[in-house]
């Protein structure tokens, strides 16, 4: 499992990195492709792929998202306050195999109220269970693991990782979770199911 005794288990794209669209993405791999385009709720698809999934929770507390975060939740700037924000970063284990980073800008209201008590419980669980949260387009980017990272969080040695995220809305709030697939991810290993 990932330690965190350290900010080396943060997985953030800099303010400038470059997220895609699904015109623009190109993807040889159909079973890379099926699991980065998957609508539905990503922790039941990775759930039928282990015996035991887990969610270990690195860190959530009020905290600033990054600029580039603000702009894709369309948040003015005196609503970017940390006062209004909590930021959630997991990870989605599938039998003790770190299987997927994720990071969720969270409105604070929505700690308080729907995610009260949420814990190590997966997120995917309460939104995709609930017909009021609407899911805008994906968009996309593959990410050049550092070296360093990998061996710190004892995974084994990537050229690439990708990753999404998607905005959700929930009456007048907006989050948004971005879910990047380390290297033990089912997507790399040619392991696709059909629904």
């Amino acid at each position: 499992m990932l330690t965190t005794k350290s900010k080396q288990t943060h997985l953030r794209c800099a303010d400038n990195a470059l997220w895609h669209g699904i015109n623009e993405l190109s993807i040889a791999d159909d079973t890379l492709k099926s699991w980065l385009l998957h609508s539905g709720s990503l922790t039941e698809r990775l759930q039928t792929h282990c015996r035991n999934f887990t969610v270990g929770v690195l860190t959530q507390r009020q905290q600033l998202a990054t600029a580039e975060e603000y702009q894709q939740l369309d948040m003015q700037l005196e609503e970017q306050s940390q006062s209004n924000w909590q930021v959630r970063e997991v990870i989605l284990y599938g039998d003790n195999q770190p299987w997927v980073f994720a990071r969720s800008v969270i409105p604070q209201t929505l700690c308080e109220q729907d995610f009260a008590h949420l814990g190590n419980r997966p997120l995917g669980h309460l939104i995709f269970n609930d017909d009021r949260f609407k899911r805008m387009p994906f968009q996309f980017i593959c990410l050049q693991p550092a070296k360093t990272w990998l061996r710190a969080n004892n995974l084994p040695e990537a050229q690439q990782l990708w990753a999404r995220r998607s905005v959700f809305r929930y009456q007048h709030l907006s989050m948004m979770i971005a879910e990047t697939f380390l290297p033990q991810a089912p997507p790399y290993h040619g392991r696709i199911d059909e629904y």
